[in-house]
């Protein structure tokens, strides 16, 4: 790098750009052989696992789960990421080793990699073999022409090859898309978040079509954007059925959900509910949000859950031997106290997985918060039948053991305190208690450093 700063800036900079493009070239030799590697390591992870051409589908199946579990830790990856990893190596070392080989020689870019696997993802062989042609095709000419093509182009002229190779008619694929059709919330900062919907075409052009003429009639006065327009007014249709300014609804469309009542888990510290601080407060599904938003929201629910433990009226945490299935004032409290799936990087949420004993009931173990931690049901069948092995530490810490030996450990969403039964059964005050902030009032045998609750207005 030092000697470029001797040379006239016309021949330094010709010297970066192919310093650029060989690092290029690196990397994309770097991603073939990963992906290779991938494979063989899924080849002797099954192997390890005493998983042969005999065995059951079932078992082959779970094998290549916690295969995909180990990766996933391994690589600090959401296990989905792995998953497509996974099936993206065994692809690219099977029937599209051609594109694999492109990719190793630095002809093509990941990018036009991963356009080659979803554009020939369920054609027969043939088929797919001539759509991914139209990519190696692109790729030799830029190498030996020179020849630019953007991967947008290159897609566009396997999409077009892909239509007219497909032995399925088109009507028969969107009907089976369909199938699949739903609504996503991607989480963002400050606050926000992204609200998609994955549906017919024709339905969400015409959607956007109804939000822009919508937005474009702007009252007198209004500073808002189109853009912001069309985004409070999707807003108040989805909430109430009906636009905010409608004087015919301005009644159901009042309050931070409109008319709509659905279920919302909000933690909320009691001085940030009281007004006295403003702490954040948590939005389950999401992440902080700030205390005004939560005090909104509590003036509207219908009813608050205290997620605490009192010596006399609050939650039992352990019934030691008496029942296996956790009565709800345990579940609650661990399905709080964890947020989501424990495994390493499984960010499912706690209330619609299994209570899982850490240590097995039929083995001894306790319904109890020390013994229970939540698991979606993919990861609760792979810790009892994938070769994972998990320990609870104090606190509601779980330490993982994975079929190659790595450990791993998981914290739960929220960490609760023990305290003594009768300490602090008084209002709050001022003063700080074992370390906790201002007006923490300890009871019974846990709770969090502040004062919580769960708002839970009522389904709609």
């Amino acid at each position: 790098m030092p000697a470029t700063l001797d040379l006239p800036a016309a021949a330094a900079l010709e010297f970066e750009l192919a310093s650029i493009a060989e690092f290029e070239r690196m990397m994309r030799r770097l991603h073939a052989d990963r992906f290779r590697s991938v494979q063989r390591a899924r080849e002797l992870a099954v192997e390890a696992s005493g998983v042969g051409p005999s065995s059951q589908a079932r078992d082959r199946d779970l094998a290549i789960r916690s295969f995909v579990a180990e990766l996933a830790t391994t690589l600090g990856q959401h296990e989905a990421s792995a998953a497509r990893l996974v099936a993206d190596a065994e692809r690219l070392t099977g029937p599209r080793s051609a594109t694999l080989d492109a990719l190793e020689a630095g002809e093509v870019a990941p990018t036009q990699v991963r356009s080659v696997l979803e554009l020939t993802r369920g054609l027969p062989a043939e088929a797919a073999n001539s759509v991914e042609s139209v990519a190696l095709e692109a790729a030799a000419a830029a190498v030996s022409e020179g020849v630019v093509s953007t991967n947008a182009d290159v897609r566009r002229r396997m999409r077009r090859a892909r239509e007219r190779l497909h032995p399925e008619p088109l009507v028969d694929r969107r009907a089976r898309a369909a199938a699949e059709r739903r609504v996503t919330v991607e989480p963002d900062d400050d606050g926000m978040a992204w609200l998609g919907l994955f549906i017919e075409a024709e339905r969400a052009i015409a959607i956007e079509h109804r939000l822009e003429v919508l937005a474009a009639r702007a009252a007198s006065g209004d500073v808002r954007t189109s853009a912001q327009r069309a985004a409070d007014l999707a807003s108040d249709l989805l909430l109430s059925g009906a636009l905010a300014d409608d004087e015919r609804f301005r009644d159901t469309a009042a309050g931070p959900t409109g008319a709509v009542r659905p279920r919302l888990n909000v933690t909320v510290p009691v001085l940030t509910l009281l007004g006295l601080d403003d702490e954040p407060a948590d939005l389950e599904g999401y992440w902080p949000i700030d205390a005004e938003t939560a005090r909104i929201i509590a003036a509207h629910a219908p009813s608050l859950r205290r997620i605490l433990v009192h010596p006399e009226t609050g939650a039992t945490l352990s019934y030691g031997r008496e029942v296996y299935r956790a009565p709800a004032d345990l579940d609650g409290f661990v399905r709080v106290r964890d947020g989501q799936c424990r495994f390493p990087g499984c960010s499912r949420r706690a209330e619609g997985a299994d209570l899982d004993h850490t240590t097995a009931w039929e083995h001894g173990g306790r319904t109890d918060a020390a013994n229970l931690a939540a698991l979606c049901r993919h990861h609760h069948r792979l810790k009892h039948e994938g070769g994972w092995r998990v320990v609870q530490e104090a606190r509601g810490v779980l330490r993982w053991t994975s079929p190659a030996g790595h450990m791993l450990r998981t914290q739960p969403e929220r960490r609760f305190e023990p305290v003594d039964a009768g300490e602090g059964t008084g209002p709050p005050d001022a003063t700080p208690e074992r370390g906790g902030p201002r007006g923490t009032v300890p009871i019974g045998e846990w709770s969090r450093t502040s004062h919580e609750g769960v708002l839970e207005p009522a389904p709609f």
